[in-house]
């Protein structure tokens, strides 16, 4: 055998899992859309946190959800969820977190990373996603007759990346 045979023969795929530590808010590279459009999905997004005129907000429906397509798939740390400082009708109470790479049934089918517990009026939580992969990045109150509204999102991941070997 040759050694450019050799070479062939020992090119390897090989999926690359980053660490944490050099993930960066890709939020804003995402394509955001929701249920409804009461307030625009792009608002979560949009950097601003400085009022309610900045929060994506759904229509009072059955199980309002938000999305973000990270148009690729990535490893994602955590989600950083801020809530308005100006509307006490803020609804963000019990929403799970969803991480996957399936968008049916609008992606609200995909593996949980948290649920919101509460986070109060101009508030800040980060829930902890341990790395999860996926594409799609879901916000889901289920129920009937909910709202559910988001001034800030931020997904703090780093894409999955090819190496190979050769």
């Amino acid at each position: 055998m040759t050694l450019p045979w050799l070479c062939v023969l020992a090119c390897l795929c090989i999926h690359g899992l980053a660490a944490p530590g050099n993930e960066t808010n890709v939020a804003p590279g995402g394509r955001p859309t929701q249920s409804s459009n009461s307030r625009s999905a792009g608002r979560a997004v949009d950097g601003e946190t400085g009022d309610k005129d900045s929060c994506a907000v759904t229509d009072s429906e059955n199980d309002p959800w938000w999305s973000l397509d990270l148009r690729e798939k990535h490893q994602i740390w955590s989600v950083r969820i801020t809530n308005t400082d100006g509307d006490p009708r803020a609804d963000i109470d019990g929403a799970e977190i969803l991480i996957g790479d399936s968008f049916r049934n609008d992606g609200n089918d995909n593996p949980r990373c948290a649920t919101v517990t509460s986070i109060g009026l101009n508030e800040v939580r980060s829930f902890d996603c341990g790395g999860m992969q996926g594409r799609f990045i879901n916000v889901v109150r289920r129920g009937r007759r909910k709202r559910l509204t988001l001034c800030e999102v931020e997904v703090f991941a780093q894409p999955l990346f090819l190496i190979r070997a050769c």
